[in-house]
């Protein structure tokens, strides 16, 4: 769960700022919490903060949108590489 909070605290204001140059730091601590989360737990770890990000999302418009968009994209990605 703290591998979750850190990942999500760490996206959050990343949202906010919606900067493109924003993505490969969104994607690292995406990769972060891959890293440090054992393997059976990856797939409920990522959509733990996918539904985060989605939140992002529904709430959000105009560029922030588009950077949480870019975001759930990559959580999904991921998520189907799992398979």
């Amino acid at each position: 769960m703290e591998n979750i909070h850190k990942c999500t605290s760490a996206l959050r204001p990343l949202i906010t700022e919606a900067e493109p140059n924003g993505i490969p730091l969104a994607e690292d601590a995406i990769n972060e919490l891959v890293a440090t989360t054992p393997a059976p737990e990856r797939r409920n770890a990522l959509a733990s903060v996918r539904s985060a990000v989605r939140a992002h999302c529904d709430a959000d418009t105009g560029s922030q949108f588009d950077f949480a968009n870019a975001v759930n994209d990559y959580i999904e990605k991921l998520i189907r590489d799992l398979v």
